[in-house]
């Protein structure tokens, strides 16, 4: 069963947690979207929202009924509205309106409604302004009972008054979305729109994006334990450019690269055969047993994923142990180990296996900056760098009782075949992989490279990890600036303690934390209040 971190390569169905990792991963572009569909919502819609925005329109409506003076059978309802519509009444209407326009089109802005059921009629106006739309309805109502007041033939005498003067009413608005009037209402709308097409947006990148972040997805990807992740390096750390095992040894930073050296050191090499199969010596499966150093030869993916700085702290962090340790400038395309360790570029492996016979390959071993370690620099024959690595073999071979651990700066996989020539050799690979740097498919591409050589593999060194970077435990590992202080404090305030009733000979200065060890006094009983002091003062270191 995969990782649920890689849920989402694989295709299976994502978890809440997925999209919460999802979520934690993207949070910039959901924040980005987010604030701009807000700033947009906030700086191109008004304040307030306009009155003719609330209500388009409004509408009065007038209400007649409708008498008979004659037969009832000769009143026609339908012929009533007819005549308000048309002819005679339009023209009054229009002229009590101030109208200069055709009066049929004054009246094809009002509706009249029949109700021969209830022998009434209605008669409805609508207009942006509400007082002209009452003022059209009402018109066209009082016309139409002063009309049929003289008895117009073909109304059968019929008698219509006003039951109900028109009064404008605003239309509602409704079967949409309402837009609302207020600013900052509208701008959360957008905000939480925002989160929802961001959150989208993300989804749809991640689901593009292929790049290696996290240890589960580098471990299913690539079939390899992880055996150390190396956090983010500061600003500051960066700037320096430092071997930190050697400038910094308390810093969590240093402590992963140990358990790197540690486990190079006591576990077992796997094959990449896919299902981790564990590897004999390699010595062993030549037919031989390797005597003297052992060779771990350091490479990566591609360019620029902390290879050499991996080399230079696992020197540093072997060297520790009270080790030899050699290093092997053999990335011999783009040489740059020596700089890490203060050596210049000289003679070394280039110049050896281009004539073995000029310079003798102890000559041109040179110290470093860190002590236990020592380098073999790339050299200065450089123009065939493929050629030089296939004859690599022999200078390998004599290396081994040179130092207790060699460690080899190889070429990157995907960017030479230089390393292949060098695989065979080795006793053990260390894979280098910077998160967010390697591909799901560069990292099936190194799989199947490792798995065709065959080559013994301890692990794979994730570096630039995301975490916290917690104070270190007991010792005084990662101690803040604080932590010090707090030191200094209560050693300076051990100095400044009264001596006991003891005597003051018998006393000395104390552990390094200010502890003061005290005499018996005279009686045999210990001051009171040097002992509530110093239980406090133990209290507190612990």
């Amino acid at each position: 069963m995969l990782p649920q971190g890689i849920s989402t390569r694989a295709g299976t169905r994502m978890t809440l947690r997925d999209y919460l990792t999802i979520a934690r991963r993207r949070w910039p572009i959901i924040v980005a979207c987010a604030l701009v569909a807000a700033a947009v919502t906030w700086f191109l819609t008004p304040a307030q929202t306009d009155e003719a925005e609330v209500a388009p329109s409004y509408t009065a409506t007038a209400t007649l009924l409708v008498g008979s003076g004659g037969p009832p059978e000769l009143v026609s309802i339908d012929r009533l509205a007819l005549f308000i519509k048309t002819g005679e009444i339009p023209s009054r209407a229009a002229k009590v309106l101030g109208f200069d326009g055709d009066p049929a089109l004054l009246a094809s802005q009002i509706t009249v409604t029949p109700d021969p059921a209830a022998a009434a009629l209605t008669i409805a106006a609508s207009a942006s302004d509400g007082e002209r739309a009452a003022a059209t309805a009402n018109a066209f109502a009082e016309e139409t009972v002063a009309f049929f007041e003289k008895g117009a033939p073909g109304t059968g005498g019929a008698a219509v008054s006003v039951l109900q003067v028109a009064t404008p009413i605003p239309d509602q608005i409704g079967g949409g979305f309402v837009v609302p009037p207020s600013r900052p209402l509208r701008t959360a709308m957008a905000a939480f729109i925002g989160l929802l097409l961001g959150f989208a947006l993300a989804l749809v990148i991640q689901r593009v994006d292929s790049r290696l972040r996290t240890r589960d997805e580098v471990h299913a990807a690539l079939g390899l334990p992880i055996i150390a992740e190396v956090l983010r390096l500061s600003q500051a750390q960066k700037r320096k450019a430092s071997i930190m095992v050697a400038a910094d040894p308390l810093d969590p930073y240093s402590d992963a690269y140990r358990a790197a050296r540690t486990a190079l050191m006591h576990t077992v090499s796997r094959k990449m055969t896919g299902d981790y199969t564990a590897r004999r010596a390699a010595s062993a499966e030549r037919g031989g047993t390797a005597t003297g150093a052992r060779l771990i030869l350091v490479t990566s993916a591609n360019v620029a994923e902390g290879k050499t700085t991996t080399v230079a702290n696992l020197a540093a962090s072997f060297a520790e142990t009270g080790q030899r340790v050699l290093v092997l400038d053999a990335d011999l395309r783009s040489p740059d180990t020596h700089s890490l360790f203060d050596v210049p570029q000289g003679a070394g492996i280039s110049d050896f296996i281009t004539d073995p016979g000029d310079v003798p390959l102890d000559a041109l071993v040179r110290p470093t900056s860190v002590p236990g370690v020592r380098i073999i620099t790339a050299g200065t024959r450089l123009t065939h760098p493929a050629s030089l690595a296939s004859r690599m073999g022999h200078l390998l071979e004599e290396v081994r009782g040179m130092a207790d651990v060699v460690i080899i700066d190889s070429a990157p996989l995907l960017a030479a075949s230089d390393v292949f020539d060098v695989l065979p050799i080795v006793d053990t690979v260390l894979l280098v992989v910077r998160s967010g740097r390697l591909t799901d498919v560069a990292a099936h591409r190194v799989a199947e490279l490792l798995g065709r050589f065959q080559v013994p593999i301890s692990g794979v060194v994730l570096v630039g990890a995301r975490g916290r970077r917690a104070d270190g435990y007991g010792y005084g590992h990662g101690d803040t600036k604080k932590r010090k202080r707090e030191r200094s404090a209560r050693v300076e305030a051990d100095r400044s303690l009264p001596p006991t009733r003891a005597d003051a000979s018998t006393q000395f200065a104390g552990s390094e934390d200010g502890a003061r060890p005290f005499s018996p006094q005279a009686d045999g009983a210990p001051d009171d209040a040097a002992l509530s002091r110093r239980a406090r003062r133990t209290s507190s270191s612990a």
